[in-house]
């Protein structure tokens, strides 16, 4: 019985750490291992975010102030992270 419960109270774990993500943006979470002493690393999930023709940021939506939705190109995160781009101010609140 006690072995079904670190089960679950991991799965718990895992699933905040999920949320956490998803809705903060950060982009790595430290978690407590259940069998060790030391910390194990979560890494978040890489979402799809929207780059313009033109700008310096990526959006969370296609249509975001003037940015025209025909010319926007879904990329992931990381990707635009690495081109340099910041988050939208406006779209990402």
């Amino acid at each position: 019985m006690l072995k079904n419960k670190s089960r679950s109270t991991k799965g718990l774990l895992f699933a905040f750490a999920f949320i956490l993500t998803a809705f903060t943006g950060v982009s790595t979470i430290t978690v407590p291992a259940m069998a060790s002493n030391s910390p194990r690393t979560v890494a978040a999930v890489d979402r799809e975010v929207w780059q313009s023709e033109t700008g310096k940021c990526y959006h969370s939506k296609n249509d975001c102030g003037s940015m025209n939705p025909a010319k926007a190109t879904k990329i992931k995160e990381s990707q635009a992270k690495a081109k340099g781009l910041k988050k939208c101010k406006k779209c990402w609140k």
